[in-house]
């Protein structure tokens, strides 16, 4: 349940891929610059858990559901009858409100600014109906097995680990999701040629991943769990592909005006570094896909897995050698060389509220089951 260096995709997928100017010298994630021979990316998770979970905090005070005074502008009216009601600045915003709502009542409205007014809507974070409860959180691993190829050397197979927070809210059959990755982990039958190497900061600087998914009773006591193609176009600006991301074709300038530097370091696109006998840096931007299949979900909705349909390509706008300039070839494999089995898949566990990605990787090889290869982390 891995990947080589060359399969970050779609939520998970990550090696590397370019074209680039060789440097002497990258900075690290504190912006500093260090020799590309450092191991200036060595961090943890647990060392990173502030920052890593930095825009989880936002989905976890909506699934904590925010109080009204949690608002700077907002001001409490209570009128003759002793009705509260709350002031607010800017027309359209939303929230989570108080007032509890839903079939198994665990949720709450969302309420709206209206005319300067906090109102409460008819939208609910968790009402199931006759589906499955499957709001709240939950932790959730992608496995994807690639065929990959680095500067013209076969690289056999490859196995890329995402790990992700996920955070749901349901309309009886139409769930809502957040997902932030936490963390990402590459192998490969030849890691002592090339072994890519995901520091935390490249986990770090993924924003918040929108989905949307369904159930599906299959009316035999069991339900489907269904997810559309979900893309991600990683250090590029969004405005730049808008809502065809999977029309957008890939830059592969650091110059150019798409280019973004998300992880922070000074250098357009994102740092991965490599080990290996093709020891050294890229810096990468990326485009994946990915789509859930055969998917469903427990009846308790406390499990849930399938499989998956996923995609992966990069281009390289910086590299420490003309090599590593030549970029990955990666393509999935529907059955491994090395284990039987789903290639490509996805599992998902509920974990307790008030869980963050630290929680999901410190916890992870408890909450999931065994990975397909035996690889030592």
């Amino acid at each position: 349940m891995k990947k080589l260096f060359a399969l970050v995709a779609a939520f998970s997928m990550v090696f590397f891929i370019s074209c680039g100017d060789n440097s002497e010298t990258v900075e690290n994630d504190d912006n500093v610059k260090v020799d590309d021979n450092q191991d200036n990316d060595d961090e943890t998770v647990s060392d990173n858990a502030a920052d890593e979970t930095e825009d989880m905090d936002e989905i976890a005070e909506e699934a904590d559901n925010e109080t009204p005074d949690e608002a700077e502008d907002d001001v409490q009216i209570t009128d003759d009858d002793g009705v509260i009601t709350e002031t607010c600045s800017t027309e359209g915003d939303t929230r989570i409100g108080v007032t509890v709502c839903g079939s198994t009542g665990k949720g709450k409205l969302y309420q709206n600014c209206t005319g300067g007014v906090w109102v409460d809507s008819a939208k609910c974070t968790c009402d199931p109906g006759s589906y499955p409860e499957v709001c709240g959180e939950y932790a959730q691993k992608m496995w994807f097995t690639a065929a990959s190829k680095v500067a013209t050397i076969n690289m056999a197979e490859a196995w890329t680990r995402t790990y992700f927070y996920v955070v749901q809210e349901q309309e009886q059959d139409k769930i809502h999701i957040k997902a932030k990755i936490c963390n990402i982990k590459i192998d490969n039958t030849k890691s002592y040629l090339l072994e890519m190497q995901m520091p935390q900061s490249f986990a770090d600087a993924l924003p918040l991943l929108p989905k949307e998914s369904t159930l599906v009773d299959n009316g035999d006591g069991t339900y489907g769990f269904t997810q559309d193609t979900s893309w991600e176009i990683r250090s590029i600006d969004p405005a730049c592909y808008g809502d065809k991301p999977g029309d957008y074709v890939l830059p592969n300038k650091e110059t150019d005006p798409c280019v973004q530097d998300w992880d922070k370091d000074g250098i357009p696109g994102l740092y991965v570094k490599t080990a290996g006998t093709m020891s050294g840096y890229v810096h990468i931007v990326e485009k994946s896909s990915s789509k859930f299949e055969n998917g469903w979900f427990a009846a308790d909705g406390q499990t849930a897995g399938g499989d998956i349909i996923w995609t992966d390509e990069q281009k390289v706008l910086q590299a420490s050698s003309g090599s590593l300039e030549m970029g990955a070839e990666n393509q999935l494999k529907a059955t491994s060389d090395e284990f039987d089995g789903s290639a490509n898949f996805f599992e998902q566990f509920k974990i307790p509220d008030g869980s963050d990605c630290n929680y999901v990787v410190t916890n992870a090889g408890t909450i999931f089951n065994p990975d397909p290869v035996n690889i030592d982390d």
